[in-house]
């Protein structure tokens, strides 16, 4: 019988030290991490390999071997993290602190924490259940936070037949408590926005800065800007987030449940719309959304620059056609003094199944550990690696198997970020339990 209070004792301490390796991305460096990972599946007789990507940059795969009669499964994580500005933290973002409840740090959610709840999980399959019938494959995988081109995206086109898998359980959903009431909502994400990026680049002719003239190079991006801040996308439903809001609808009382289960007529979206957005995540699933991320002009004080540089990142719909906005952004700058530079250009999105035996699984695991909640797919305003699994054709799935509250999810790339000790208990309780199901013979 599996002793979880002593599991969840474990898994506390083991993301605290976790959480006190500073893997930050930029500047990129997996190797303490893939270290740290590689001992624990080692002790645990998991065989670990490592694959260096490019200086510094290590992605880290664990196997443990079923029958071979169904296709495997692919537990995902990155070890990379975000910055974390201690001066704003009421801890150390680095010091992995365990107090009142909650395991304290950088990467806690984001998603060193997800991480260690699919090990121990892996570990309780291995240990109660010798027999299965597929693979499961523990991948850990290097530069999510910056695009995944030394990660997920290297080891697709260099060893994509070591984690060729059935399907990928990845990051993505929460279950949500307080967003939608008191009901907990667990979102599947099963496809995600398009990620462009953008470099607007503004040439200009240099000069004193004492004597102004109409070709400043900083003045020409502005104007620029100014004009890319008027996209003002409108606001619509895809298909998924239907679907989402059509499952909410079912623990919400009339008229907002008639009110959901009806977003398609255009006169109810009108009314209800004002409310729905009023979440900037739920908000940014509705829209193509733009946000300036990066500005550069300039090198000195009195030097009016011939340079300037701003990077945009959006995020467009599933079924958006990124070349006509492309398009219509050149239109509305107008400028040909300003170059419109390609960073990244996003390929076709896909939904991945929610009939599949994952997803029906994984509801139902859901539903039986957590009695009181609802299972619902979502469209995932960010983009997470699972865009290269499904480029491939795998069914992926982004759930965080956890509970958390507004001010939970606010620490995602925020501050305080945290995951709760008892929350660590649920995920890797729904990890093994969706593994077991989904592995050895009903």
């Amino acid at each position: 019988m599996i002793n979880w209070n002593t599991i969840t004792d474990e898994a506390a301490q083991i993301l605290s030290d976790y959480l006190k390796i500073q893997s930050l991305n930029p500047p990129g460096d997996e190797r303490e991490t893939a270290e740290f990972l590689s001992n624990l599946l080692s002790e645990r007789g998991l065989k670990v390999k490592t694959y260096t990507s490019a200086p510094n940059r290590i992605n880290l795969l664990a196997r443990l071997p079923g029958d071979g009669s169904k296709k495997p499964i692919l537990l995902y994580n990155h070890m990379d993290v975000v910055e974390a500005n201690p001066e704003f933290w009421s801890c150390d973002p680095f010091g992995g602190e365990i107090r009142d409840g909650y395991v304290w740090g950088r990467g806690a959610i984001d998603m060193k924490g997800m991480g260690i709840m699919q090990l121990l999980a892996l570990e309780l399959l291995q240990r109660y259940h010798p027999e299965r019938t597929r693979d499961i494959i523990f991948f850990a995988a290097a530069d999510e936070e910056k695009g995944g081109a030394h990660g997920t995206q290297w080891m697709i086109e260099n060893h994509w037949s070591e984690i060729e898998a059935e399907y990928i359980w990845d990051e993505g959903g929460f279950g949500l408590q307080d967003f939608f009431g008191p009901t907990p909502v667990f979102t599947v994400a099963v496809t995600e926005k398009k990620d462009l990026w953008l470099k607007l680049i503004a040439h200009g002719d240099p000069g004193h800065s004492g004597m102004p003239h109409d070709s400043n190079a900083a003045n020409i991006l502005l104007k620029a800007l100014n004009q890319v801040l008027k996209l003002n996308a409108k606001y619509e439903v895809h298909p998924v987030t239907k679907m989402m809001f059509a499952e909410i609808g079912n623990i919400m009382t009339f008229p907002k449940s008639f009110l959901l289960k009806n977003l398609q007529n255009s006169i109810i979206f009108r009314l209800i719309q004002p409310v729905l957005t009023s979440d900037p995540t739920i908000a940014a699933t509705m829209k193509d959304t733009l946000s300036i991320t990066v500005l550069r002009a300039g090198s000195k004080e009195n030097v009016i620059p011939d340079r300037a540089e701003a990077t945009l990142d959006i995020r467009l719909l599933p079924d958006r056609d990124p070349a006509v906005f492309l398009k219509k952004l050149k239109k509305l700058i107008d400028d040909e003094r300003v170059e419109i530079d390609i960073v990244q250009y996003p390929e076709e999105a896909t939904i991945s199944d929610m009939n599949s035996e994952f997803y029906q699984t994984l509801g139902g695991v859901l539903k039986e550990l957590v009695p009181e909640s609802i299972t619902a797919p979502m469209l995932t305003p960010g983009t997470t690696d699972s865009c290269f699994f499904r480029r491939k054709g795998v069914n992926c799935y982004g759930l965080f198997p956890a509970i958390i509250d507004p001010g939970e999810l606010a620490g995602f790339h925020g501050i305080d970020e945290r995951i709760s000790v008892e929350n660590l208990r649920l995920g890797i309780q729904i990890t093994y339990e969706v593994l077991r199901r989904m592995c050895t013979q009903q």
